[in-house]
């Protein structure tokens, strides 16, 4: 855990995205720990203090082996636990317009309802016993782990308005010249089209739409798809200790 104040966004490595979802509030008067779960985009990291000081046991890798291999975290050696867990958005593109009103909120959308073993996989590995201090990243922490990090949050009773203020919050840190800089193997979703780079909450606001209409919301979506109950209770409790 960092001894200094806890802080929303992180510089560590040479990351642009990695934010802590400590301080949030939870239904039933609690709010979510600092130090407990980080999202981040990929980037290099080193046997740095300030990484050690985080103290992570989990690293939820949602690149596919392209991606990997191309930006190697280093964190295979960091941490105990590395899962690579792919989520490819990129190839859902094809039954998303980028022309639609909200692409993004689509191609979310699209997530929820083509990935859901996957979703599920994923949480469930947070919900492991001891898999906190745990973080999430993809290639940019914007798509793929934005959409992991609301599952997380609304399951464990975070309202929709938080979930998607801290989605947006990556609008913030995410330049062109991060997404020029983005190698040709990056799953990130295009990084080309600037229109597909934007984190808009309405785009997060339309997937929770989706989530509570089709689904009957976080925990009913990650049942179904075999997370148990009492594995996202379990979570709910360590990530509110």
């Amino acid at each position: 855990m960092p001894t200094s104040a806890p802080q929303r966004r992180l510089s560590i490595g040479a990351t642009y995205n990695l934010r802590d979802i400590g301080d949030y509030p939870v239904a039933g008067g609690l709010r979510t720990g600092w130090g407990l779960l980080f999202r981040s985009d990929a980037t290099r990291f080193t046997a740095t203090a300030d990484l050690t000081a985080l103290g992570l046991q989990t690293v939820i890798d949602l690149r596919d082996a392209a991606e990997v291999t191309t930006v190697p975290t280093g964190l295979d050696a960091l941490v105990p636990t590395v899962r690579r867990r792919p989520l490819d958005s990129r190839s859902l593109l094809s039954a998303v317009s980028v022309d639609a009103p909200d692409p993004l909120g689509d191609l979310y959308a699209t997530l929820l309802r083509q990935r859901g073993p996957q979703l599920a996989a994923i949480v469930a590995d947070l919900a492991r016993p001891g898999a906190l201090p745990a973080l999430v990243h993809c290639a940019a922490g914007k798509d793929r782990t934005g959409v992991v990090i609301a599952l997380v949050l609304s399951a464990i009773g975070v309202t929709d308005d938080v979930v998607t203020a801290d989605y947006a919050l990556t609008s913030n840190y995410l330049t062109a010249g991060f997404f020029a800089a983005l190698p040709a193997e990056s799953g990130a979703v295009d990084p080309v089209n600037a229109s597909l780079h934007n984190a808009r909450p309405e785009s997060m606001a339309a997937m929770l739409h989706v989530l509570a209409v089709e689904f009957g919301g976080a925990r009913a979506y990650l049942a179904r798809h075999g997370v148990p109950v009492e594995a996202i209770d379990h979570l709910r409790t360590a990530l509110t200790q």
